[in-house]
């Protein structure tokens, strides 16, 4: 693929090996990921992201240098998109690693950091008139605490109930948590409407601590609006009248069934128009 990567500030043409088989993130997955959108030269909620990045980094424990800051991190961002012709729409993900050395207990806690964009296609701008279907991940929990809220490059349960849900004919597959509730789906946050009201689950359940999910959460309250974090388990979130996943590439997608039961749209294409279509505008 023509293009460019960034490696620790420099840039290097896609397919460059820059790291060995020595590498943690490698070895035992020993680091953290960003995904973000990039809209016609802007991040979108990059206040967020960039806030979850370095908690992130901290909870890692990472020897992070003085002149990595958030503004330094964005123009790396930007300029990448600008050199990969990538500002007007764009998918950006960032690997946050701590390099070679060591067992389990690393020799080195030294920062490094890998950044990839692409361009997103076209159906990315608007919200899905062809509901998602939804399963459950039969195998394997997520635990509940602190260190399940990162986007961790240990992400194999999700790649496991990704290819669980394409196996099932689905696009998307709920990870459980250890109490047997709804943890969050393969590559987004989960939220459900109920009778007007709007419910998700908390970061206590073992959930991503999603951005999309905390801008839609602070953008309503400021609206006067409420939504309600609370457990819910597969049989009951089946009671919704709508279900909904939100994500930073995408905003929302509305999922339209999960086993036999079909869900509506109409809340959550509002939701769409309202909070999510002014963002990538």
């Amino acid at each position: 693929m023509p293009g460019f990567f960034m490696f620790n500030g420099k840039y290097f043409p896609n397919a460059t090996a820059v790291i060995g088989p020595d590498n943690r993130s490698f070895r035992y997955g020993d680091g953290i990921f960003e995904t973000l959108r990039v809209a016609w030269g802007k991040i979108p909620l990059g206040k967020y992201h960039f806030n979850r990045c370095f908690h992130g980094m901290n909870v890692m424990g990472f020897d992070i240098p003085a002149l990595f800051t958030a503004e330094n991190l964005e123009k790396n961002i930007l300029d990448l998109c600008k050199k990969n012709n990538h500002l007007e729409s764009a998918r950006v993900r960032i690997n946050f690693f701590r390099g070679d050395g060591g067992l389990y207990d690393p020799e080195s806690h030294r920062l490094n950091y890998i950044i990839q964009t692409w361009a997103l296609p076209e159906n990315y701008k608007e919200i899905n008139n062809n509901g998602l279907a939804l399963t459950a991940y039969p195998l394997g929990r997520k635990s509940r605490d602190p260190l399940s809220n990162l986007k961790s490059n240990s992400a194999l349960i999700y790649v496991l109930a990704a290819k669980f849900a394409k196996e099932q004919k689905c696009n998307e597959a709920l990870v459980l948590n250890d109490a047997h509730n709804v943890a969050d789906a393969t590559i987004a946050n989960i939220f459900w409407i109920k009778d007007g009201e709007i419910f998700t689950n908390p970061l206590s359940e073992g959930i991503v601590a999603g951005v999309m999910r905390q801008y839609i959460i602070d953008t309503l309250l400021r609206e006067g609006i409420t939504v309600t974090e609370r457990p819910v388990n597969t049989d009951q979130i089946l009671f919704a009248d709508e279900i909904f996943t939100t994500n930073a590439l995408y905003g929302i997608r509305w999922v339209g069934s999960f086993g036999e039961k079909k869900f509506g749209m109409e809340r959550t294409s509002r939701l769409y128009h309202d909070l999510i279509k002014p963002l990538f505008n």
